[in-house]
C-alpha cells in the first residue's frame, strides 16, 4: 500500500507495509522523506526481550505438554482473579495459544476461532466453560485431552499468569506461572478494559488488521518548542466499526506541542475497520507512534 500526500511547500511520499505479530501488535508502517519529516506509524511495541520472554515460557510448557502425551488441548479466554474476562485476558490466552501452536509437537492446539464459532451457535463463549454442560459440548465437538486455564493478575509493574493444564474430567495435570512486565501500551490496554470499554486485539484470533484509508501526516509546530525538536509521540487509539480513530490516549509525551499535533492529526485519521472472522466489523485498540523529524536535504 502506498499513501502519497502533496502539499504546497513540502513534497510527502509514503511507503507503507503491514504485517502480523502475535507477540507485539499489527504494523502498518509509513516512511516519508519531506522538509519536514513525520514518520506515522502503528508500531509494535513489545520489547524483545518480553519477546523472547514469552517465547521461552511457551517452549517451556510445550515441552510439558508433548510429555504428558496429550494430542489435543484448547486454551480458552483467560480470566482475572475474580472470573471476569477483559480484553488484556484475551490478548494474553490468544497469545500464548498461537505460541503453542506455533512450538506444537506431537501435539494439536485447538483453534480459538473454531471454538468461538461453535460456542456462538449455543450463545455461549468461554467463560461459559467453567459449567459441567458446556464444557461437555466442547469435548464432544473437539476431543481435547486437556484445556490450559488461565488467570491473569495485575500488579503496578507487571501481569502474573497463571496456568493450570486440567483434563476434561478436571483431573490437575501441570501447573506453571509467568510473569509479563507490562510495556505501556499493554498496561494501557489494561486501565481501558478496567473501564469497562470492551475490544478486539488485531491479528490475533482470526481478527483483521485496520487497513489506513486516509492518514495524513501531522503538521511540524513550527515556532513551538526547541526548532531542533524531535522524537517520538506514542499514543493508543480505539479504532471503531465507523472507521474512526476514537478514545485517543497519550501513553509517551514527546512535547506538550507535539503531543497535541500527533493527536489531532490522528483524530482525523479514517481506516476500513477490523472484522472478526465471519466477517462482522469489531472495534480494535492499536498503538499509534507518531516520529518528528527534521530533515533539510531537498528532493532533487
Amino acid at each position: 500500500m502506498t499513501l502519497r500526500a502533496l502539499g504546497t511547500s513540502d513534497r510527502y511520499e509514503y511507503d507503507a507495509w503491514m504485517r502480523n505479530s502475535v507477540l507485539g501488535f499489527d504494523l502498518i508502517r509509513a516512511r516519508g522523506l519531506i522538509v519536514l519529516v513525520c514518520v506515522l506509524a502503528l508500531t509494535a511495541t513489545a520489547k524483545a526481550d518480553d519477546v523472547e520472554k514469552r517465547k521461552a515460557f511457551a517452549q517451556q510448557l510445550t515441552k510439558d505438554i508433548a510429555r504428558s502425551g496429550l494430542r489435543k488441548i484448547y486454551v480458552p479466554d483467560f480470566t482475572d482473579i475474580s472470573g471476569k474476562q477483559a480484553a488484556l485476558d484475551r490478548w494474553f490466552a490468544g497469545t500464548f495459544s498461537q505460541l503453542l501452536s506455533d512450538n506444537a509437537k506431537g501435539f494439536v492446539v485447538i483453534s480459538r476461532v473454531d471454538v468461538h464459532r461453535y460456542l456462538a451457535k449455543g450463545g455461549w463463549t468461554d467463560r461459559d466453560l467453567s459449567t459441567p454442560d458446556v464444557l461437555g459440548k466442547l469435548v464432544s465437538g473437539f476431543d481435547p485431552d486437556a484445556i490450559v486455564w488461565g488467570t491473569v493478575s495485575v500488579n503496578q509493574h507487571a501481569a502474573t499468569i497463571s496456568l493450570i493444564l486440567r483434563d476434561p474430567l478436571g483431573k490437575e495435570l501441570s501447573r506453571s506461572q509467568y510473569e509479563d512486565d507490562l510495556n505501556p501500551v499493554l498496561r494501557d490496554d489494561f486501565e481501558v478494559g478496567q473501564s469497562g470499554v470492551d475490544f478486539y486485539s488485531a491479528g490475533l484470533d482470526g481478527v483483521t488488521v485496520p487497513e489506513c484509508l486516509y492518514c495524513p501526516a501531522p503538521e511540524y509546530p513550527m515556532g513551538q518548542g526547541s526548532r531542533s525538536a524531535e522524537g517520538k509521540v506514542l499514543l493508543t487509539v480505539l479504532i471503531t466499526v465507523e472507521g474512526k480513530a476514537d478514545q485517543i490516549r497519550l501513553v509517551n509525551s514527546l512535547d506538550p506541542a507535539f503531543d497535541r499535533a500527533a493527536i489531532v492529526v490522528v483524530q482525523s485519521w479514517r481506516f476500513k475497520p477490523a472484522k472478526d472472522p465471519d466477517g462482522k466489523l469489531v472495534p480494535v485498540r492499536m498503538p499509534v507512534e507518531v516520529t518528528f523529524k527534521r530533515h533539510w536535504k531537498m528532493y532533487p
